[in-house]
């Protein structure tokens, strides 16, 4: 009886485990949510921080769009964004075109 008690529970527990699928899906989606928080840090209405085309760059950094308001209260038009780290996130607003690009092609494609 403890042996098919023992079993039984030893089969349970074997289908709460996660697939290699589900583990890399709930990692991209913590490093997301992290992306989105630093990114919100530097814009002056986080709360109205609209996101979209987000994906974790081959870099391992989180990587997507932005649409953020200005001084004014008024969307200024989706933007793209790199997020490595809390104080390695980069707008596209905030350095050239070119070096933002470069910044891109390294860490998102």
């Amino acid at each position: 009886m403890r042996l098919a008690i023992t079993m039984a529970l030893a089969l349970v527990l074997a289908g709460c485990g996660k697939t290699a699928a589900q583990k890399q899906q709930e990692d991209a989606a913590t490093l997301t949510k992290l992306g989105e928080k630093y990114v919100k840090e530097k814009i002056l209405e986080p709360s109205q921080a609209q996101f979209r085309n987000q994906f974790i760059g081959k870099g391992g950094a989180p990587c997507g769009e932005v649409n953020a308001k200005d001084a004014f209260g008024g969307y200024i038009g989706f933007q793209r964004y790199i997020s490595v780290a809390r104080d390695l996130t980069l707008l596209a607003q905030d350095v050239s075109p070119a070096e933002f690009d470069a910044q891109w092609k390294q860490l998102c494609q």
